[in-house]
């Protein structure tokens, strides 16, 4: 499944956040904070990964914060190392 390059910068970022542990949940604050652009562009981009089923959003956060946690799945390391080794 091809991707843009700016979904594929996010699914990086993420990928090497989580040090590609499908078990490891990171705060999209983080996610933010480390593409350097807008919420509301990340935030797309997180919905977009996550519709291809390269991230998850991650239920177990506490209750009452208002960040979302996303784990990366193993089609998210299959679809970056795809593309770093062709």
């Amino acid at each position: 499944m091809p991707i843009s390059d700016e979904l594929r910068r996010i699914l990086t970022i993420i990928s090497d956040l989580t040090d590609n542990d499908t078990n490891m949940a990171i705060k999209d604050t983080q996610i933010i904070v480390e593409a350097n652009r807008p919420y509301e562009e990340i935030e797309q981009y997180l919905n977009e990964l996550n519709s291809f089923g390269l991230i998850k959003e991650d239920s177990s956060k506490p209750a009452g914060v208002d960040y979302k946690m996303y784990r990366i799945t193993r089609e998210g390391i299959t679809e970056i190392y795809n593309k770093e080794f062709r």
